[in-house]
């Protein structure tokens, strides 16, 4: 086409996403002799076209924005993952923003890699190094690296699919991360002593133990409970509003937030702590307000001689609910409590109940089992109990 200037450029005339009738002025209209460097002849302009023609149609890619995000994406990954990560990282732990840290350098050879040129068989190539060393860690770095190419392509930066995407794409390239870490599983205790652990719990001064008893009691993971805030927990309904960014990430699911009902005990360790700043289990061995890290619950749980880990005590909460006959509880209310989801995409479409009151009777049931509430009523033991206790004394 002659623009009125007289210049002549090549256009491509196209249906774009949306069916409407589009043109793109891609290159100046040239010869073999023109001395114009970005100047195309007429079969360099028909290739060119035909690429358009071949990303629109195969990979939806509307030949505009390949043009803009090619223009524009001069970017390394890590320019761009220094750029956002720190960011998204504000308010979190400072553990997060390290995590993040541990992604990128895990990933060398993506660093100087164009945001644009970033396909799967790098994502690839750069995943394998640790895929089966460290399975755990390799799968959050992938999640990681989706969510930065995710924002690259908001933000107009590259176009196409996302090449870090687990579901029809790294899924059957990769084997699964949890087969490859299944006989790493967490250590559990049986229920029956989980009475003990909290015992051995109350006996610890540290606002670790703290931490860890209302972890055990609400059944929640070590993330959640160890980055409790004051602003989450609301006493009167008698509630912790978990947020969606301190939830674990499970598969491809977009994590949402998880309100859940405190037992009377709960409610009793989280008053007793004094509210300094924003977290309610402030690290008492930092010369900051800060969380603990791990390692912290899990050494309060090993003080008390009983062998587990936090995510063990789950499985506690889980083998005592399906063995409890005294109450019966429904399955998918154990696993509400535990923060998952049963059924499949039709049932949970229309699954949107909380089950507030049933977890509220299951979590209570578990504080009883593991914590008995203290005798508030006033009333003196039976005659045969005082004797009892006497002769003890």
């Amino acid at each position: 086409m002659v623009r009125k200037s007289g210049d002549r450029v090549w256009a491509f005339r196209f249906t774009d996403l949306e069916g409407k009738r589009a043109q793109m002025e891609f290159a100046k209209a040239g010869d073999r002799d023109s001395p114009s460097g970005d100047a195309l002849t007429l079969s360099s302009a028909r290739e060119k076209a035909r690429d358009y023609k071949v990303a629109l149609k195969r990979e939806g890619i509307d030949p505009r924005v390949k043009k803009r995000a090619t223009g524009q994406g001069s970017k390394t990954f890590k320019e761009f993952a220094e750029e956002q990560y720190p960011v998204w990282c504000q308010g979190l732990s400072e553990e997060e923003l390290k995590q993040w840290q541990r992604s990128i350098r895990d990933v060398p050879s993506l660093h100087d890699k164009k945001l644009q040129e970033i396909t799967t068989e790098h994502v690839l190539e750069a995943l394998k190094a640790i895929w089966t060393l460290k399975p755990v860690t390799a799968s959050r770095t992938r999640q990681r690296i989706e969510r930065l190419m995710d924002a690259a392509k908001a933000l107009r930066l590259r176009t196409g699919e996302n090449p870090a995407a687990w579901r029809g794409n790294l899924k059957h390239l990769l084997p699964s991360p949890r087969k490859l870490n299944r006989k790493k599983g967490h250590r559990s205790a049986p229920y029956t002593k989980m009475p003990q652990m909290m015992t051995g719990l109350r006996y610890d001064a540290g606002n670790a133990a703290r931490c860890t008893e209302v972890g055990i009691l609400t059944v929640s993971r070590s993330q959640e409970i160890r980055l409790m805030e004051w602003t989450e927990l609301d006493f009167e309904a008698r509630t912790w509003m978990v947020p969606a960014e301190k939830m674990k990430i499970k598969g491809e699911l977009e994590p949402k937030p998880h309100l859940v009902p405190l037992s009377d005990q709960a409610i009793e360790i989280i008053q007793s702590m004094p509210r300094t700043d924003k977290y309610v289990f402030p690290s008492d061995h930092a010369e900051q307000h800060q969380p603990f890290r791990a390692n912290a619950l899990v050494g309060a749980i090993e003080r008390t001689a009983v062998k587990s880990t936090m995510h063990g005590c789950r499985t506690s909460f889980r083998n005592w609910g399906a063995d409890n006959k005294e109450h019966n509880f429904r399955r998918e209310v154990l696993e509400f409590c535990l923060s998952h989801r049963v059924g499949d995409e039709a049932e949970l479409s229309y699954w949107d109940s909380e089950m507030i009151q049933r977890r509220r009777d299951a979590l209570q049931a578990w504080a009883d089992f593991i914590k008995p509430r203290k005798n508030t009523s006033g009333e003196q033991p039976p005659e045969s109990k005082r004797q009892r206790l006497k002769l003890v004394a």
